[in-house]
């Protein structure tokens, strides 16, 4: 990502958030749970798509009270600095083998933690204890949101040393000269 677009916060406010497409696969339902068991109110951005409106309508919307689990819509940038920036952790309790989660990321640059499930590309994304954290339960997504202790400057780091566009950009760069020197007929073959 363009870390310069996300605002590091500091200080945060007391709620959890999750981004993401309000769908079972996302857990939606997992973390307004997390949130009714830690005590602390839970912000909800995303999009309901047409084939998950029974799903909000049976899971989600009766939770909905505008202050202790509130939903807030679709979230473009602004919102997302606003929302992720100012949040204790991002909760990300997928139920699916997510491909990445670029709002794992995302959250990591405004200086916020990332409390996930494992699946697909988590493991690789959140590193326990620096980034967030990986949890197998509900009880420990609870857990770790009671006793969270991140410094916001060292999340975003650890975005620019290991996301940023820089950071990507070189690995390329290092993968198509290791290409090309290991290509047939290369000089350095």
């Amino acid at each position: 990502i363009d870390v310069n677009q996300y605002q590091l916060i500091e200080s945060k406010q007391q709620y959890l958030s999750f981004i993401g497409r309000i769908a079972p696969i996302k857990g939606t339902h997992i973390a307004i749970e997390v949130a009714k068991r830690s005590g602390i109110p839970l912000k909800i951005a995303g999009d309901i798509q047409p084939a998950f409106r029974d799903y909000f309508e049976a899971k989600i919307k009766p939770h909905l009270d505008g202050n202790f689990i509130e939903y807030i819509g679709l979230a473009d940038l602004n919102a997302k600095n606003e929302l992720l920036g100012n949040s204790l952790a991002m909760l990300f309790p997928i139920q699916w083998n997510e491909p990445f989660g670029l709002v794992m990321v995302e959250a990591m640059a405004c200086g916020t933690p990332v409390l996930a499930m494992p699946g697909g590309s988590v493991p690789e994304i959140v590193r326990d204890g620096i980034s967030g954290y990986v949890c197998r339960t509900v009880p420990q997504l609870v857990r770790h949101v009671k006793n969270l202790h991140f410094d916001p400057v060292a999340l975003r780091q650890y975005v620019n040393d290991n996301f940023s566009l820089d950071r990507m950009v070189s690995r390329y760069v290092e993968l198509y000269q290791r290409a090309l020197a290991e290509s047939p007929g290369s000089k350095a073959a």
